[in-house]
């Protein structure tokens, strides 16, 4: 594990797979909301819970950005780093805002199932993948060498571990199993150190078994995770 002292450049590569995760994700929801037919109430209570564990994901990530990472490489790169750290924080509220709203629908589609505010939620997370692609494409190709060039291995490490606090402990492992689905042989030892060896043998493990189990209950109709699925600013 990568202790917080750890004083190694930092290696921001593990973020490229939990971009992709947020990617594939946020890109399945409007097809999934949409496949639930009006007045089906235990589809909706399913694919609302689901929409609002991804929704809380992204939220947990972003505040630990704003709180253990763009401050420390603000303070200590300011020239070139200042006016992208600006960039960063605006794009999350951006993105925030939108987050917010998708939880006032979810909440109200809950309660009534309803086809009018089903739609509602669509249209917003519809909306929501232009900008949040665009902000993960700008940190990808602008914050990450920042990162790696201004935060050591201990302090990224300690970034995710924080971040990874605030997810409740019964969805961590099918989080572990969406971080895991697509990463590289690369970007698995970077989580490895991150959460040290022994945690991530269990996760590693027992993470993709959880997101299959998972999976075949909110995906119902058999349509998958949005592996596939377009999305506004992915890298090519």
């Amino acid at each position: 594990m990568a202790k917080q002292n750890d004083d190694r450049p930092a290696d921001s590569g593990d973020m490229y797979a939990v971009h992709t995760m947020f990617r594939r994700e946020f890109a399945a929801l409007p097809t999934l909301i949409g496949g639930v037919a009006d007045g089906d109430r235990v589809r909706a209570l399913t694919v609302s819970e689901h929409v609002g564990m991804v929704v809380d994901l992204l939220h947990v990530h972003h505040r630990s950005e704003d709180d253990h990472c763009w401050p420390k490489v603000a303070a200590r790169g300011p020239e070139d780093a200042a006016p992208l750290v600006g960039l960063m924080e605006s794009q999350h509220k951006t993105v925030d805002a939108a987050l917010r709203s998708a939880e006032d629908q979810v909440t109200r589609w809950r309660a009534t199932a309803a086809a009018e505010d089903r739609d509602a939620l669509v249209d917003t997370l519809d909306g929501l993948l232009a900008p949040l692609g665009e902000h993960l494409a700008a940190e990808e190709a602008e914050m990450l060498p920042l990162i790696d060039r201004y935060l050591t291995a201990g302090e990224w490490a300690e970034v995710g571990r924080k971040g990874l606090g605030n997810v409740p402990r019964g969805k961590v492992p099918v989080l572990f199993g969406m971080l895991l689905q697509e990463a590289t042989d690369g970007q698995r030892a970077l989580f490895r150190e991150a959460v040290g060896a022994p945690v991530f043998a269990v996760m590693s493990r027992i993470g993709p078994i959880a997101l299959r189990r998972y999976r075949a209950r909110v995906f119902a109709d058999g349509r998958g995770s949005g592996r596939g699925v377009e999305f506004p600013g992915a890298a090519g």
